[in-house]
């Protein structure tokens, strides 16, 4: 199985678009063992930006024992001190019940700033919301709503899991067709870094590995999907780079 090298003391580390399916999935592995590095090499942040699971439903018992190698390795990363965001993605609901039992912090997807040892502001967050796609929010809305999630919570957990993984399956084959508009991506990530004061915005949920300047001092950078596994990191002295999984 692949690994990852991380730098001693590392200011953050960012994963996201992991998209795990089961218990034993290698990336599953991977992923709890970056936790595991974080932990060893004294991460001070550690941000998971979303989608790390295909599917993942808070409310009730099921998922959070089923993944709960990888709670349980975040909860004790908080508890060594280190600040530990999980930001909600698209595929994860009920993250406010997790947070009930554990100590890292759960971030709504539209996300939280950061601050550098160097004083610079990154603006963490998914990306879903980051352009204004009517359509897409009223969808959003219905499926997070209380009538959604009640249905959700009565059925048996198990047949929710396939049925949502064969629907995540479904949905990633229409994805192949979906055209990226680079220039708005860069437009809407600009205009949410100045209202949030911010000079770097981390994203994911495009699948694509943005690195550009947007002007005026402002940064733009994203985690791609771990169709090939990697995070990024801040060092203590500010530089960034895309660690690959080896």
């Amino acid at each position: 199985m692949k690994t990852f090298q991380l730098p001693e003391n590392p200011a953050l580390v960012v994963a996201s678009d992991v998209h795990v399916r089961t218990e034993t999935d290698e990336r599953y592995l991977l992923l709890c063992q970056l936790v595991e590095l974080a932990a060893e090499k004294k991460t001070k942040t550690l941000v998971l930006n979303g989608d790390i699971f295909d599917f993942f439903f808070g409310w009730g018992s099921y998922f959070q024992n089923k993944y709960s190698r990888l709670l349980h390795g975040l909860d004790k990363l908080a508890a060594s001190g280190a600040l530990v965001w999980f930001v909600e993605g698209n595929h994860e609901f009920g993250m406010d019940s997790v947070q009930k039992k554990f100590r890292f912090d759960v971030v709504p997807s539209h996300g939280r700033v950061w601050m550098s040892p160097q004083g610079k502001k990154f603006l963490i967050a998914h990306g879903d919301l980051l352009q204004k796609d009517f359509k897409y929010e009223l969808f959003r809305a219905l499926i997070r709503s209380w009538l959604v999630s009640f249905v959700a919570f009565c059925v048996p957990q198990w047949l929710l899991d396939q049925f949502t993984l064969w629907f995540a399956t479904t949905s990633r084959k229409k994805d192949k067709y979906r055209v990226l508009r680079h220039e708005l991506i860069g437009s809407c990530a600009k205009q949410q870094l100045v209202a949030a004061g911010g000079d770097v915005i981390i994203f994911g949920h495009f699948h694509h590995p943005y690195d550009e300047d947007l002007g005026d001092g402002k940064r733009m950078l994203s985690v791609s999907s771990w169709d090939e596994p990697s995070c990024l990191v801040v060092t203590e002295d500010g530089s960034i780079s895309r660690i690959l999984a080896q």
